[in-house]
């Protein structure tokens, strides 16, 4: 007999996700994507692969303007190691719309010169069926 678990079921009827539901290689890779769309000069492709709810709060000029702008101060990262993941669903009443996120975070060296860095590109589960970015921020210290 083959026991099943099913994902629990929340209250906008979406399954709930665990890292045991996801393959957090393929993740990883698709974090690193996106930070070498970013850094590539690919902003606006990202805008548009992103996430629904980014494309809704962001306008797509706005995005590329402030990434193309944000990233020549930090130039292209060197060292870059995957640090963590988190998956993670806020709670009723947070800034953020229902949903299953991941958080991966790099460290990375930064700048001119160069200075370490925390990465952070968070994904937002869409639709049941796939990952888009969902946001991109760096942290020095």
């Amino acid at each position: 007999m083959a026991v099943i678990a099913m994902p629990t079921m929340s209250a906008t009827d979406e399954p709930r996700l665990g890292l045991e539901d996801v393959d957090i290689q393929r993740l990883g890779m698709a974090a690193m994507r996106f930070i070498r769309m970013i850094e590539q000069g690919d902003i606006g492709l990202l805008w548009d692969a992103a996430s629904e709810m980014l494309r809704r709060a962001v306008p797509r000029e706005e995005f590329v303007t402030t990434m193309v702008r944000d990233r020549r101060v930090l130039g292209r990262g060197t060292d870059r190691r995957w640090t963590s993941v988190r998956i993670d669903r806020p709670r009723d009443g947070a800034s953020l719309p229902p949903a299953t996120y991941a958080a991966l975070e790099f460290s990375a060296s930064l700048g001119r010169p160069a200075e370490h860095a925390r990465e952070v590109v968070t994904l937002r589960w869409e639709n049941g069926s796939v990952w888009r970015f969902a946001g991109y921020g760096v942290r020095f210290g």
